[in-house]
């Protein structure tokens, strides 16, 4: 499930390791330690497969931006609303790159090329209400412990 979320956005490949249904980069100085066997906790988490579905991690969508051709580039005040969990608007957008048909996903990105999170296009790229529907953003980490 993860080769599929990946292609997506790019066509490089992601050297992963699986263990039970979350994916993991494990360093390959442990790899080559011959006591270990498990990778779970010992990687950089790169999501999960739930009911049927891949459920990406800020990480993998950080190392997928760097080589993507599916980014939505956003001005200051787009990287704050989709910061807090807002949609994206044609305000907020400086810069489509790939395609700009409903349904496909983007990574979300600001004018400095840092991963904000990604979205789905879910309206028109010169329409004035969302364009872009914010999906997972850097700020979900901190809105779930504000929760807790």
């Amino acid at each position: 499930m993860i080769e599929d979320f990946c292609r997506k956005f790019t066509a490089k490949s992601v050297d992963y390791e699986k263990a039970g249904n979350a994916y993991y980069i494990i360093p390959k100085e442990l790899k080559e330690i011959e006591s270990f066997t498990k990778p779970v906790m010992m990687g950089l988490y790169l999501g999960e497969d739930r009911k049927e579905k891949f459920f990406p991690s800020l990480a993998l969508l950080t190392i997928l931006a760097k080589t993507s051709e599916e980014k939505v580039c956003v001005k200051d005040i787009g990287e704050m609303d989709f910061v807090y969990g807002k949609d994206l608007r044609k305000r907020h957008i400086l810069k489509f790159e790939g395609e700009t048909k409903i349904g496909f996903l983007k990574i979300v990105v600001n004018k400095n090329g840092e991963c904000l999170g990604y979205g789905k296009i879910i309206g028109e790229k010169n329409s004035e209400g969302v364009i872009v529907k914010n999906v997972l953003d850097i700020g979900d980490y901190i809105r779930r412990e504000k929760n807790l």
